[in-house]
């Protein structure tokens, strides 16, 4: 007989991890599974602010976060204007930080298995079929409901949508790590806001522990973007010192937000939860990964498809995604726009929605939390 689940998560990220967690704690038995051995690397920028800690449900530990904290941001405009702000952020690695989220599912109760690649999946009755390939040898497990966390390269998504994958590269990010000295503010996130440096978000700049990470995004040509940021960076701040490492990522999922159908959710990456105006993604994989096993628990209450309660759980998630969107196109039509958003009324406006919001998030339960930047 096929070995059995209320539930399994495939991917160990933010998303799937929360998931797993959580599903367990509710009781559910649950199987996470990650694709890669872990710790895994995985290119990301590893930066949230303080209520992502409430969305995890967990304080991060000292010892899982960077040496050096970041509390500053420097937002430099086309025209070289310098707008500063303070506000504390989480600033970790995303191997050392998605190991011990694992951890935090595994102490829950769910069985995690590492190095393990989900090969198919078949929905049947009111279950779902995994095929999954562990240590050379494939082995078959039967679930309730299965959560897609398996990124933007989704398989999962991949089968129920394909019309949702273009045949090339959609956007893709690259990290520059470099070990040396600069004049910069080892407690400051810098963003660089100019087509010429990212025409897909904006460029960035800061430290984790002993590397300065200098990164961009772009839809095409992200290695030229790169390399032109990094060139500027080098002569602005007298960067000197030897790139240690590089790495990118690139995704062919168009811009389309989908959480499943029937007992098959997708969370985080894999439904497109990331939102290129505010530059993050994980506070949203986070709420994903909550809310999924929120409605396994009401659709199994009231005798109701999962998918369609998830959605209606995550439709103003969805729609402030969609909004921020449009506000993406519109400003990265040019510098002249970027430096329109970037003025200094709206950037008045904009800090002091985040004080009120940093405030009021300390009080609201962490599905009504305020997500920043607005």
């Amino acid at each position: 007989m096929l070995e059995r689940y209320d539930a399994i998560v495939v991917g160990g990220g933010v998303a799937g991890s929360v998931a797993a967690r959580f599903a367990a704690q509710r009781g559910f038995r649950t199987l996470l599974v990650e694709r890669y051995k872990t710790p895994r690397i995985k290119p990301c920028s590893g930066i949230q602010f303080k209520y992502f800690e409430k969305l995890l449900g967990a304080n991060i530990p000292l010892e899982k976060l960077c040496s050096n904290r970041l509390y500053k941001v420097e937002m430099i405009t086309p025209s070289e204007k310098v707008l500063k702000g303070k506000m504390e952020m989480l600033n970790f690695w995303r191997d050392i930080f998605d190991s011990w989220l694992n951890s935090l599912a595994s102490d829950a109760g769910a069985e995690f298995y590492d190095n393990t690649t989900m090969i198919d999946f078949k929905g049947e009755g009111n279950g779902v079929t995994v095929k999954l390939l562990k240590q050379n040898t494939v082995k078959e497990v039967r679930a309730r409901s299965l959560i897609g966390a398996d990124g933007m390269l989704s398989t999962i998504r991949r089968r129920l949508r394909p019309q949702d994958f273009e045949r090339r590269a959609t956007g893709a990010t690259v990290n520059y790590y470099l070990v040396g000295e600069a004049d910069l503010d080892p407690n400051t996130l810098y963003m660089f806001y100019r087509k010429e440096f990212s025409p897909l978000m904006f460029a960035w700049v800061y430290l984790k522990d002993d590397k300065w990470v200098i990164g961009t995004g772009a839809k095409e040509n992200p290695l030229h973007y790169a390399k032109t940021f990094y060139e500027y960076v080098k002569k602005r701040y007298r960067l000197r010192g030897e790139v240690v490492r590089k790495e990118g990522f690139s995704s062919t999922l168009k811009n389309i937000v989908y959480f499943g159908e029937g007992n098959v959710l997708l969370v985080g990456d894999a439904a497109g939860l990331v939102d290129l105006y505010r530059g993050v993604g994980m506070d949203n994989a986070a709420l994903s990964g909550r809310l999924a096993v929120k409605a396994l628990i009401k659709a199994e209450e009231k005798g109701l498809e999962p998918a369609k309660v998830y959605a209606d759980l995550m439709k103003k998630a969805k729609r402030k995604i969609e909004i921020n969107a449009k506000k993406q196109i519109r400003r990265l039509s040019s510098n002249e726009e970027l430096e329109k958003s970037l003025s200094p009324i709206r950037m008045l406006k904009g800090a002091l929605y985040m004080l009120f919001a940093e405030q009021l998030n300390k009080l609201l339960p962490a599905e009504k939390l305020l997500f920043l930047p607005p």
